[in-house]
């Protein structure tokens, strides 16, 4: 390394290569040559450079978008598809907007799950989601049995929530005019609790002609009725019918069928007997409770 001196020193040296590089004649220039000298000094583009420029951006955009925080995604749960289980003597399918069709029989829900159900029967339709139920669809409507959660129950005029524990049939049952119900028959069997089995006595009672066995019909019905024997009951007055259409008692045999067979929902049944009581009764001064009984039965 040169050793550093003082700048005293080094001043005069200095002045003496000033002195030697003004000494130095400059070269001639020929001005009509200087665009040529400009040209030869102009920056030169390289277009060879141009796709690697284009593949270092797209690399740049990539890597950006790359880098870039994905933005948050909910993922949906998956929805658990429903389990139907339909008894043997069901009729029924899923239609093909997923609406399921149950004309008659049984179709039960048996998990509650997160799939939502919507069932159509002649009667109304049930909407659920997370419940667990029992639906039955009869002649006389459709009965709804919810074990778990709630079911929506919906019709063209009404809308009824079930929740579990309850159940509900739908159409209901429609009112039974009072003087329907009151019916009573004169009594003419010699049967009573001291000739042993009533319902036999009046059997054999029955097995004869007249009054005496119109009346013994009757009352077998109604004793039928009264021990839990519908279907008994009712065999008992369609016999009596059968037997005595014109019978003394006939007006009574009627309004009884008539009235149970609505509480029985064998309502298509009932409009049968409603109509024949209005033939055959014309001039019954219940004539009015039946034909009023009878268009409420034909709106279900």
């Amino acid at each position: 390394m040169d050793e550093l001196r003082p700048w005293s020193e080094s001043k005069g040296e200095a002045s003496r290569l000033v002195g030697l590089a003004a000494a130095i004649e400059p070269a001639p220039v020929d001005l009509s040559k200087w665009d040529d000298v400009v040209r030869a000094t102009k920056q030169r583009r390289d277009w060879r450079l141009v796709p690697a420029f284009a593949a270092s951006l797209a690399a740049g955009i990539v890597l950006v978008l790359w880098l870039k925080p994905a933005p948050n995604v909910v993922v949906a749960p998956a929805v658990e598809a429903p389990v139907l289980v339909a008894s043997a003597n069901a009729t029924w399918q899923q239609q093909p907007s997923g609406v399921v069709r149950l004309d008659a029989g049984r179709l039960s829900v048996q998990r509650a799950t997160s799939g939502r159900v919507v069932l159509e029967t002649p009667h109304a339709t049930l909407d659920a989601t997370r419940a667990r139920f029992l639906a039955e669809v009869t002649a006389g409507g459709t009965t709804l049995i919810v074990q778990e959660g709630e079911v929506v129950l919906r019709t063209k005029t009404e809308r009824r929530v079930v929740k579990a524990g309850e159940t509900l049939v739908w159409p209901p049952t429609p009112t039974i005019p009072a003087p329907l119900s009151a019916v009573a028959a004169p009594s003419t069997s010699v049967c009573d609790e001291a000739t042993g089995s009533r319902l036999d006595c009046l059997r054999v009672e029955a097995q004869g002609d007249g009054l005496t066995a119109q009346a013994a019909l009757y009352e077998l019905g109604v004793l039928e009725l009264k021990q839990g024997n519908a279907s008994d009951a009712l065999a008992a007055w369609t016999t009596s019918l059968a037997r005595f259409p014109d019978g003394v008692l006939h007006p009574e045999v009627r309004l009884a069928l008539l009235v149970e067979l609505t509480k029985a929902r064998r309502f298509t049944e009932a409009v049968v007997v409603a109509r024949a009581f209005e033939a055959a009764c014309s001039a019954d001064p219940r004539l009015a409770d039946v034909q009023a009984l009878r268009r409420s039965l034909e709106a279900r």
